[in-house]
């Protein structure tokens, strides 16, 4: 399996585990835009084995904390971001959404603290 099938299949993969242990959020999250998450994370950070690690440890927060897929969505998107500016505190700036002032206290220290290199 080269590596281009070997990413698909994990990404498809990972949607299953989302579909199995992550509550639905109020937006449908479909394996399209799960995946163009995926492939943006990729494509900003440079690095498969990271992005692979991220997206386990981002579905596997969400089901812990009990969040939804909502969550997730926003979680894949900051860290594209982070990944891209190189820069985890200032891209959190960036997102000041009312999800996350109102439902996410401590959203901030848990971005800082995330790490799957």
């Amino acid at each position: 399996m080269d590596n281009t099938n070997s990413l698909l299949y994990f990404a498809s993969q990972c949607y299953k585990q989302v579909q199995l242990s992550v509550e639905k959020g109020t937006d449908s999250y479909t394996y399209g835009e799960f995946s163009r998450q995926f492939q943006e994370l990729l494509e900003a950070s440079g690095d498969a084995e990271y992005t692979k690690n991220m997206t386990i440890l981002l579905v596997e927060e969400a089901a812990r904390l009990k969040q939804n897929t909502d969550y997730l969505r926003q979680e894949l998107a900051f860290e594209a971001k982070s990944s891209s500016t190189g820069n985890r505190s200032k891209a959190g700036k960036y997102e000041e959404t009312a999800f996350e002032t109102n439902h996410q206290p401590d959203l901030q220290n848990r971005r800082i603290g995330r790490n799957a290199r």
